[in-house]
């Protein structure tokens, strides 16, 4: 399995898991290279953990089969532009946006949803899609992210069922007028 036996990053470090009340800021930046371990750790953990209450073991594990080389995701980062969120120095979340306005790869740590961080990152990528002109974003969503989304002023489209790895999601298409 990749990431054993080298250090694939910190998603959350000890003694950043949110305290209960706690204001917190959060910082949108362009992700850089040496990101890529953080990245992929936070892809990994997120999925495992949270789209756990909608998936089954072997859907989760086709969809996130392993912490993916950093490779993977520099890739990724030539096609997109990529934002991490951050608290105090630390990735806790990310997200993908195409020239187009597509929003792919939105995760935020499982332990900091609910802060804050996945509206902050949201709002960046608005404004940065504003700022090439576009009037419309649309994402693909999870069915663990419907609600998150349509609080945030998207709407679902359509539903549909896609395949990865041989295997079968449901999905949202959802879009949001800017």
């Amino acid at each position: 399995m990749l990431g054993v036996g080298r250090n694939v990053g910190t998603v959350a470090p000890q003694g950043l898991v949110p305290a209960p009340g706690r204001a917190v800021s959060v910082r949108v930046r362009t992700s850089r290279a040496g990101d890529a371990p953080q990245i992929a750790r936070l892809y990994f953990d997120t999925v495992r953990r949270v789209d756990a209450r909608d998936c089954d073991p072997d859907r989760l594990a086709a969809w996130a089969p392993r912490v993916y080389d950093d490779g993977f995701w520099h890739r990724r980062r030539r096609r997109y532009e990529v934002y991490v969120a951050e608290v105090e120095g630390a990735v806790v979340g990310s997200a993908k946006l195409s020239p187009a306005g597509a929003i792919d790869c939105f995760y935020v740590h499982h332990a900091w949803q609910g802060r804050g961080v996945g509206r902050v990152l949201l709002r960046h990528l608005e404004a940065r899609a504003r700022g090439h002109g576009l009037h419309r974003l649309e994402a693909d969503v999870s069915v663990a992210a419907e609600l998150f989304f349509s609080r945030l002023g998207f709407k679902t489209e359509h539903r549909q069922t896609k395949i990865y790895h041989n295997r079968s999601f449901r999905q949202l298409v959802m879009q949001k007028r800017i």
